[in-house]
């Protein structure tokens, strides 16, 4: 069974590297246009923007960390920059441009929108120029943490929509009651999966049908919710038996279950079950039927269809309740 949170697979939102990318383009541009007296402050801003910049660029999507630490850097690193240049404001300002571009198509992820806010953005900034410096850098600064915080606005929205589909994806393949597959997972897509890797590795498969004995005196005697408890633990043990992220527990139906055992051959499947079929009756306090087949893959071999090996557990399950039930009736199915 061994259920893996949503939220597990939510990746850490990260800038995009588009953004970062020009972000450090620009700064090491307004770098460069220091007066020559300042050609040392330019050259160790700009290796340390490169270097962090190739550290960011080498994943996809960029590391969050990085990335987040590289787009303040270059912030700082252009106020600084521009309240230390002395002449040329204009070439300040064409650069503030190129710096504006990436990040507001990198926030919206649309080219033409973010293109459209760039250009209101400049002509913004070309309207505010005065001759006062720390008024520009101030205007600067705004119109950055602006961007910087819707960035990260959409990418909060962003992740809560990835969130909550992952959720409804995951609910979609677990029954509601146990946890456990359900059988519109299998029938689509989990045995199908694991019967063409086994076949194309040449391994063994094996499922094992186990269904409870005389379930329906359960629920007579005790009533539904106590047999939804009873049904709840028996897939717990289930999922506790079976190996995390390899094996799986389908919920075949009512009171069958299903284990999909990759690489494991038919000893290995009959030594399972009856572990379970001894342990079932201090916990549950009723007992099992278990059918056990397995279909060993040789190279070259084509595989039996998904219903074949389904079919092949079911006859042996049914073997299993007319012998007296709370026991394992085992076989090879033969591949193709």
């Amino acid at each position: 069974m061994h259920l893996h949170h949503a939220t597990d697979a939510i990746p850490r939102p990260a800038p995009h590297p588009l953004l970062t990318l020009h972000a450090g383009a620009s700064a090491v541009f307004a770098a460069t246009l220091l007066p020559p007296a300042g050609w040392p402050l330019a050259l160790a801003c700009s290796l340390v923007i490169l270097a962090m910049l190739l550290r960011t660029l080498r994943t996809q999507p960029c590391r969050a960390a990085s990335g987040s630490a590289l787009l303040a850097l270059d912030l700082v690193v252009f106020l600084l920059c521009y309240a230390l240049r002395e002449s040329d404001a204009d070439w300040h300002v064409t650069a503030f441009c190129t710096l504006l571009a990436a990040p507001y198509a990198g926030i919206t992820r649309q080219m033409l929108g973010g293109a459209g806010l760039a250009i209101l953005a400049s002509l913004a900034w070309l309207g505010l120029q005065d001759d006062i410096q720390a008024s520009n850098a101030a205007t600067l600064l705004v119109f950055n943490l602006a961007g910087i915080c819707t960035y990260h606005s959409q990418q909060r929205q962003h992740r809560e929509h990835l969130l909550q589909h992952a959720v409804l994806a995951e609910q979609a393949v677990r029954d509601h009651l146990t946890g456990c597959y359900n059988r519109r997972y299998l029938d689509e897509h989990l045995l199908g999966a694991e019967l063409a890797r086994s076949q194309r590795h040449g391994l063994c498969l094996t499922a094992i049908l186990c269904d409870l004995d005389h379930f329906k005196r359960i629920n007579d005697a005790r009533g539904h919710a106590a047999g939804d408890a009873v049904l709840r633990t028996f897939a717990a043990l289930l999922g506790n038996a079976t190996r995390r992220g390899i094996d799986s527990v389908v919920r075949h139906g009512g009171e069958e279950f299903l284990l999909i055992l990759p690489e494991t051959d038919l000893a290995g499947g009959v030594r399972l079950a009856e572990r379970l079929r001894a342990s079932l009756m201090p916990h549950i306090g009723t007992t099992a039927s278990f059918g056990v087949t397995c279909i060993a893959f040789a190279p070259g071999s084509q595989a039996s269809g998904p219903a074949a090996l389904v079919a092949a557990a079911d006859s042996l399950l049914y073997q299993a309740k007319h012998a007296g039930r709370n026991c394992v009736r085992a076989a090879m199915l033969e591949a193709l």
